[in-house]
């Protein structure tokens, strides 16, 4: 990757962050602002604003470990078995955000029991749309996984693999 590439998404990831530090100060005040007004929900203003602000700092996790393995790729550790953890908590902040961000429309549906196509549409926006991005993790994490393994084999300093299994263009 080109060191310009680099520097984009570093500040691609820089401005996400801080774009998420600001929504999750104005949470609360989102939250009161939509909900305060209605007697059914007025009383779960707080606990929704603190479930999306969590839900927010789930992303947040992502955008960390997309940071760790961007500094990895620059020192040429991206392709090795310490990597996999940067994938594995990408994945497991955008789970814990799907869940969080899901709870409040599934929770106004079963249990309120208030809530139009509005909420419908917001919490199958929420499953669907982060259970394509955990797939997409998940698909990562395979090529990944792929990969370290090909360079394992492939690396001539080892002696416990057989000279068969090693690729024949060496290292890709």
């Amino acid at each position: 990757m080109t060191s310009s590439r680099r520097l984009a998404l570093r500040i691609a990831l820089v401005c996400l962050l801080a774009g998420s530090l600001l929504l999750q100060g104005l949470l609360p005040a989102l939250a009161e602002v939509v909900g305060g007004g209605y007697a059914e929900t007025e009383r779960l203003v707080v606990p929704y604003a603190l479930t999306a602000i969590a839900a927010v700092a789930g992303l947040q996790v992502c955008l960390v470990a997309g940071w760790w393995l961007l500094g990895r790729e620059r020192r040429g550790e991206l392709v090795a078995p310490r990597s996999l953890r940067g994938v594995d908590a990408a994945t497991a902040g955008l789970v814990a955000a799907t869940l969080l961000a899901a709870a409040p429309p599934a929770h106004l549906l079963v249990v309120v029991g208030v809530g139009g196509p509005g909420v419908v549409l917001a919490l199958v926006a929420c499953v669907a749309g982060g259970a394509g991005l955990v797939r997409v993790l998940r698909s990562l994490r395979a090529d990944l996984r792929a990969a370290v393994d090909r360079a394992v084999v492939d690396d001539p300093a080892r002696t416990d693999v057989p000279r068969a299994m090693r690729s024949r263009h060496g290292r890709r």
